[in-house]
C-alpha cells in the first residue's frame, strides 16, 4: 500500500522536505536539495491510490484540490496520473 493522491506526501515540495531530513535511513540531511527533489519527483511520478476527494473527473479534481507542485492529473510518460484509479 502507498499514500494516496490526497495525502500531503504527493506534493513534491512536502516529500522533498521529508526526504532531505530523513533519508537515507540514519543519515538524514546528507542529500542536497536537488537530490531530495529528484527523489520526490521520481516517487510521485508513479500512480498512487485515488484522491478520496475524487469528484468523478481527474481534471475537475485537479482544478479544485491540486493547485500546487505535483503530478496528479498531469500527463507523464504518455499517461494521465490519477486516471488509472478512477474506480476507487
Amino acid at each position: 500500500d502507498s499514500y494516496n493522491w490526497g495525502a500531503g506526501m504527493h506534493r513534491i515540495n512536502t516529500a522533498a522536505g521529508f526526504i532531505k531530513g530523513n533519508m537515507p535511513l540514519g543519515h538524514g540531511g546528507s542529500l542536497s536539495d536537488q537530490e531530495a527533489w529528484d527523489v520526490a519527483a521520481f516517487m510521485n511520478s508513479h500512480e498512487r491510490p485515488q484522491d478520496p476527494r475524487f469528484e468523478g473527473d481527474v481534471n475537475a479534481t485537479r482544478e479544485r484540490f491540486h493547485q500546487h507542485p505535483g503530478f496528479y492529473g498531469r500527463e507523464l510518460n504518455g499517461k494521465i496520473l490519477g486516471r488509472d484509479n478512477t474506480d476507487q
